[in-house]
């Protein structure tokens, strides 16, 4: 899906934010339960539209009319929000649709989650949805809160907090109630003020996506965050992840079921090798969104952005009271991919002209204990170190006695003072640091007690800020196809049956339509023909056996490498026959592939596989023993553009066997990276591929290409 089309579905999302009217069928006044609680709270928050309960027991609640149906309401309704049982839901959404309601949030469980006979009904609920155009949040969910018309559309924010230090901040989406609502808290607490706040439900109709689109749009939302189980619609969500990059909106996700029950089983390496888990990594990567790892990391993160001083760079500065809290962080910060930074000399000088003489001014700087009996000392360190042009970001830890807020007021104004972050790792007793982390948390400065939080946190945010930067900077749109290559490649494809499997000489073919270069080769039907072939490509030459049947050719005597002289492939020719009638009987033979030998090259991986959520994912590696026991490999979702496959490669742990190591010449990236693209071209163009495997692929040093050796490729 276009932005431009996700964008036109997002206007239908208005009356579930900013509606006028609000109905509740099923309402009640009693503020304990969920048929009640969005009535007491709309009047105790002062929504300024129409409230219209809607019960047939009742005459009024809380000096309300109550109508007996949504059709008796005398006025038009926008939102309706039912909380019935759900044998009456149905009933109700179609009262509703008679209305002419618009948007509805049905709280109410007993659908798809419980079974057969609630997918049923559930699956009633999206066709009405369909044919009548109403915009359905749930079923079984907590609702919608909107701070700036004071919706209180839900039973999970009842009340309109009570302290809020940054105002039009967060908009939050979760695909689970009950854990969403206690995120609500922790994150309320903090006072970082909500724009909205939805839980998803079921999502027989409007998904995470759409949240996530709208919210992007949203003028008065700053940052989106949520709790992510799955993804219905992979397109919808990349596309509201890119509205979200329009607008410079920080995506910070945690996403739920890192770990796979079982491996998937594929006929290619890329097959086996693309997961759900890796798929999602991808896509992550591929749109900058930050995957959080806690909420206590949630929290840091959104104390920095609050701020607007996320990490210009990844270079950071530590000031510790101790040597050895010092060396540790910065152990940490480098394992995070921080880069310690050297300090200017006329840093170094000025903190040593301040510091006792047995203070380090080296990075990570050594305060020492001065700082406890030189007043103001600790605030001039902070300033000249983060006012040092080499420096990103700073951490500086230190330990706090209790009821002393010297130093934190002395932090407060350096962290006020400056826009690159400054991060306290405050230390001591339980109760001290409690009392010191809300002293500076009310100052809107970022401190936390724990190391590896904060670390992430900074770490995060800095890559973010990276891939905003190279996003800005790099093409983003991938290569197009050579001119007839659709044409080409689609009469090589056309009526093949559904599972289909192509020879490596049918699968480089469709390669070569789309420019990439394959081995010179000829397929031979008989002993004499190979002998031609092999004349004609100049010996040595490789002999493989060629089958729709035989996939892995080498694991059954079906390939002959440096064969060069005409008896050698009569020979050949002969023992490939017979291993494949030995091992594959009844096999259908096309013939041998007589194929010229490649000079030495590195050995790579480019391939195709297919997500069911997110389509065409694009798969490259290092080949040998990088794919076959170590999986190093990186993955992005289709089309891959120049500045994904330039991301893909930076990503492999074998990226120095490419740069050239031990003295050997680098490799050609930069022709590696253009068959990314025209794999990825390929995958979107013919979304019938299942799997493809460019295996081995050999790289040759720089300026000098790459070519596919042996290919496969598996139709859906």
């Amino acid at each position: 899906m276009k932005t431009t089309e996700l964008r036109q579905e997002l206007n239908s999302l208005t009356p579930l934010f900013r509606p006028q009217s609000v109905a509740i069928i099923g309402a009640s006044e009693n503020p304990f339960k969920p048929s009640g609680q969005p009535l007491v709270a709309l009047l105790r928050a002062g929504f300024q539209g129409a409230i219209y309960p809607v019960n047939p027991r009742h005459n009024t609640l809380l000096n309300l009319p109550c109508h007996p149906s949504i059709e008796a309401v005398p006025g038009q309704v926008e939102l309706a929000i039912i909380a019935v049982p759900a044998r009456f839901t149905m009933e109700a959404l179609y009262q509703c649709a008679a209305k002419g309601v618009k948007g509805i949030i049905i709280f109410t469980s007993g659908f798809a989650e419980v079974g057969t006979a609630g997918a049923a009904i559930q699956r009633e609920i999206t066709k009405l949805a369909r044919e009548t155009g109403m915009r359905i949040c749930g079923p079984n969910c907590m609702g919608i809160f909107s701070s700036r018309n004071r919706l209180m559309a839900n039973f999970a924010v009842i009340e309109l907090p009570e302290k809020v230090l940054v105002p039009d901040f967060l908009g939050f989406i979760s695909q689970s109630g009950g854990f969403g609502a206690a995120i609500y808290e922790v994150i309320r607490e903090k006072g970082f003020g909500f724009s909205h706040f939805v839980s998803t439900g079921n999502e027989a109709d409007l998904e995470f996506s759409h949240y996530l689109g709208y919210m992007a749009e949203d003028p008065h939302t700053r940052v989106i965050g949520g709790y992510l189980e799955g993804i219905k619609d992979g397109g919808k969500f990349m596309a509201a992840a890119d509205l979200a990059l329009d607008r410079g909106k920080p995506m910070l996700l945690i996403k739920a079921g890192r770990y796979e029950v079982a491996a998937k089983a594929a006929a290619s390496h890329t097959g086996a090798l693309v997961g759900s888990e890796k798929v999602y990594s991808a896509i992550f990567k591929q749109k900058g969104i930050i995957r959080v790892e806690s909420l206590e990391e949630f929290n840091l993160m959104l104390s920095i952005i609050a701020g607007d001083r996320i990490p210009r760079g990844n270079r950071v500065a530590i000031l510790a009271t101790s040597g050895g809290s010092g060396v540790m962080l910065a152990d940490k910060c480098a394992h995070h991919g921080l880069e310690v930074v050297r300090l200017q000399e006329e840093t170094r000088a000025d903190l040593a002209a301040m510091l006792p003489d047995f203070a380090s001014t080296a990075n990570p700087v050594d305060i020492t204990s001065a700082i406890m009996t030189s007043p103001g000392l600790l605030e001039k360190c902070a300033e000249r170190v983060i006012a040092d042009p080499g420096v990103d970001m700073m951490i500086v830890a230190y330990w706090v006695a209790h009821g002393d807020r010297h130093n934190l007021d002395q932090m407060i104004r350096v962290g006020s003072g400056t826009s690159k972050p400054i991060f306290n790792l405050i230390w001591g007793p339980d109760q001290s640091v409690r009392d010191a982390l809300n002293h500076m948390n009310e100052a809107l400065i970022p401190a936390a007690r724990e190391t590896d939080f904060a670390i992430r946190a900074l770490a995060s945010l800095a890559q973010y800020n990276q891939f905003l930067q190279t996003r800005r900077q790099t093409a983003d749109k991938p290569a197009p196809a050579p001119a007839g290559a659709r044409e080409k490649a689609a009469a090589l494809l056309q009526g093949l049956a559904p599972g289909a499997r192509l020879t490596e000489y049918a699968a480089k073919q469709v390669l070569q339509a789309y420019g990439i270069p394959v081995t010179k080769e000829e397929l031979a039907a008989g002993a004499e023909e190979a002998v031609a072939a092999a004349e004609k490509t100049g010996y040595p030459v490789a002999l493989k056996i060629m089958s729709q049947e035989i996939l892995h050719k080498t694991d059954t005597g079906g390939v002959i490498l440096n064969v060069s002289t005409p008896g050698e492939v009569r020979e050949g020719y002969r023992r490939l026959m017979e291993n494949a009638g030995a091992h594959h009987p009844g096999a259908r033979v096309e013939g041998v592939l007589v194929q010229e030998m490649l000079p030495a090259g590195t050995e790579m991986i480019v391939g195709i596989g297919k997500d069911p959520v997110f389509g065409a994912t694009v798969l490259a590696g290092l080949g040998g023993i990088f794919v076959e026991a170590l999986e190093d490999v990186a993955l992005r979702v289709a089309p891959v553009s120049p500045r994904d496959a330039g991301e893909m490669l930076a990503e492999l742990k074998g990226r120095k066997i490419l740069d050239g190591l031990r003295g050997q010449p680098p490799a050609d990236v930069e022709a590696v990276k253009d068959i990314i693209q025209r794999v990825s071209r390929l995958a979107e163009d013919f979304p019938g591929i299942a799997e493809l495997d460019i295996n081995p692929l050999f790289v040759f040093q720089r300026g000098k290409g790459a070519c596919a050796a042996d290919a496969l490729i598996v139709m859906k």
